[in-house]
C-alpha cells in the first residue's frame, strides 16, 4: 500500500470515505500522504442528486465521484457500479491494475511484484478483469 504513495500523484479522498475505512485504517493512509478533503454543502447536494440517479454505488462512493468530478481528478475504484456511474458522468476512472501498471512504469515495483500482487488479489476474491490479468501474468513471466 505504501508504495502507491511513491507515485508522482496526489492521492485524495473525501473525509467521509476516510472515516469509514478500517482495513487499511484511514489514519494510516493519511500518515502515508493521503490528502483528505471535505465536500461543500453544494457538493453534498450533488451527491444526493447522484444517489437518485445511481442506486448501486454507496453514498460514500458517490462522495468520491463528486470530489473527482469537481476537482477534475481520476477516480480510482474497483467497484463496477461506481465505475459505470463515473463513466456516465464523464469522470476518468481507473482501477487497481492501472495503479500497479503505474508503479511498474515508475520503477516502484517490478513485474514480478505486480504478478504477486495480482495473484494475492485474486486469491482474496477480487473480481479483476480476466483478460487484463492474463496479460500482466504473461508479462511477468516474459521478463523484458
Amino acid at each position: 500500500m505504501e508504495k502507491a504513495f511513491r507515485l508522482p500523484l496526489e492521492l485524495i479522498a473525501p473525509d467521509v470515505v476516510i472515516e469509514e475505512l478500517h482495513t487499511p485504517d484511514g489514519k494510516d493512509l493519511v500518515s502515508l500522504g493521503l490528502r483528505v478533503l471535505e465536500l461543500s454543502g453544494q457538493q453534498v447536494l450533488l451527491v444526493l442528486d447522484l444517489a437518485e440517479r445511481y442506486a448501486r454505488p454507496s453514498r460514500q462512493d458517490l462522495f468520491a465521484l463528486v470530489l473527482a468530478k469537481e476537482i477534475k481528478a481520476v477516480l480510482l475504484t474497483g467497484d463496477g457500479s461506481l465505475r459505470e456511474a463515473a463513466e456516465r458522468e464523464g469522470v476518468q476512472v481507473h482501477g487497481t491494475i492501472w495503479l500497479l501498471d503505474l508503479m511498474v512504469e515508475h520503477d516502484i515495483i517490478d513485474r514480478q511484484e505486480r504478478v504477486a500482487s495480482l495473484k494475492l488479489m485474486i486469491e482474496s476474491g477480487s473480481r479483476l478483469p480476466c483478460e487484463e490479468i492474463k496479460a500482466r501474468l504473461i508479462m511477468g513471466r516474459n521478463r523484458q
